[in-house]
C-alpha cells in the first residue's frame, strides 16, 4: 500500500548551509517565496537585522521556505509520495506542504515561537537542547536516567542507533553533555536554543501556540502522514491539527515511527531538506533507501 514516504525535517539547520545545496534553478523560487513570505511577516531578508526573538524565528521560516521548494521539485519531477512523515517542526512544514493548511499559517505557527520564547524568558526558565553521536536511546537511558530527574532532563528524541536528542533545564543539559561525552559518545553540542522542545514543561509556556495551532479549520491532507507519536496514519485534517498541537512538548521516538514506515511496505524514503538533513540523523535497514534533493537533481534515481 506505502511503497514512498517523503520525511520533512525540524529546525536546526542554518540559512547558509540550506542554501548552499540549493540548485541555482530552484532559487529564484526559493527568492520569490521568501520575499512574500518576510514581507507579510515584518522580518528582514538579512537575517542579522532581525533581532531577539525575530532572529530566531526568521530561519526557522527559511528551513519551511527550503521545505517548499524541495517538495515542489520533486512533485515537478513526477515524485509523489505515498504517506509523509514530519520530524519535531516538520510536522508544521508537512501541514503546509500536503495541504493541510496555508503556507502562510504553516509560517504563523513557526513566529508564535516568539510568544513561547518570551514566555520563558519571563519566568526565568533557562532551558536547551543537546544532540549525542554515539549513543542509540537505550544507551543514553542507561548513562542518564539514574542521574536526573525528568523534572531536570529528558530524552527528547530518539533518531537513530547513533543520534537522540536531550532536552530540559540548561545546566542539567550541559551536564549531561559533559556524562555521555565522558562515557563514550562520539561527539556532543549544545543547539543552544534557549527552549526545550519535546520536553513536556514546554506545555505551560506554550498556550499562545497551542492555541494558534487551533484556531482555523485544518484541511484533510493530500497525502496521509504518519504520526511521530502514536504511530497512526492520519488522513483528517483534526488529526493534523491535534499533531501540531502535541508538537511543542511531547517527545519524539523518530527511530520507531521510520520502523514502522519500513513496516508498511516503505522502500523509498525522500528527504525533503534542502541540505539532506534527514539523511544524516536518520538509519533504515538495507533493503530501504533514502534519497536527497542532490540525488534527485543529479539525477541518481
Amino acid at each position: 500500500m506505502f511503497e514512498r514516504a517523503f520525511l520533512f525535517n525540524g529546525i536546526g539547520s542554518k540559512p547558509e548551509k540550506l542554501l548552499v545545496k540549493l540548485p541555482p534553478e530552484l532559487m529564484d523560487k526559493y527568492d520569490c517565496y521568501l520575499d512574500e513570505a518576510f514581507s507579510r511577516l515584518g522580518l528582514d531578508r538579512d537575517i542579522e537585522k532581525n533581532c531577539g526573538y525575530d532572529g530566531r524565528v526568521a530561519e526557522w521560516v527559511i528551513s519551511l521556505i527550503c521545505d517548499r521548494v524541495v517538495y515542489e521539485y520533486y512533485l515537478s519531477k513526477g515524485i509523489l509520495p505515498d504517506i509523509g512523515a514530519g520530524y519535531s517542526s516538520g510536522i508544521v512544514s508537512i501541514s503546509g506542504c500536503f495541504g493541510s493548511v496555508s503556507h502562510e499559517f504553516a509560517h504563523d505557527i513557526i513566529m508564535m515561537n516568539r510568544a513561547t520564547m518570551r514566555c520563558l524568558d519571563e519566568n526565568g526558565e533557562k532551558l536547551d537542547m543537546g544532540i549525542v553521536i554515539g549513543f542509540s536511546y537505550n544507551t543514553a537511558q542507561e548513562v542518564l536516567g539514574d542521574r536526573f530527574t525528568p523534572d531536570e532532563l529528558i530524552i527528547g528524541a530518539g533518531n537513530s542507533k547513533f543520534h537522540i536528542m536531550i532536552c530540559g533545564k540548561a545546566d542539567a543539559v550541559e551536564k549531561a553533555l559533559e556524562l555521555c561525552l565522558s562515557e563514550g559518545a562520539l561527539k556532543v553540542f549544545s543547539l543552544g536554543t534557549g527552549v526545550a522542545y519535546h520536553h513536556p514543561i514546554m506545555k505551560k509556556y506554550s498556550k499562545e501556540y497551542v492555541d494558534l495551532c487551533g484556531s482555523v479549520k485544518y484541511a484533510d491532507p493530500r497525502f496521509p502522514i504518519l504520526s511521530i507519536f502514536d504511530y497512526r496514519i492520519m488522513t483528517s485534517g483534526d488529526d493534523i491539527m491535534k499533531e501540531n498541537q502535541l508538537n511543542v512538548y511531547t517527545p519524539i521516538r523518530w527511530d520507531n515511527a521510520l520502523k514502522e514506515l519500513e513496516n508498511m511496505g516503505v522502500r523509498e524514503f525522500f528527504d525533503v531538506s534542502a541540505n539532506g538533513a534527514v539523511s544524516k540523523f536518520s538509519r533504515l535497514s538495507r533493503k530501504c533507501k533514502i534519497y536527497t534533493l542532490e540525488d534527485v537533481y543529479s539525477g541518481d534515481i
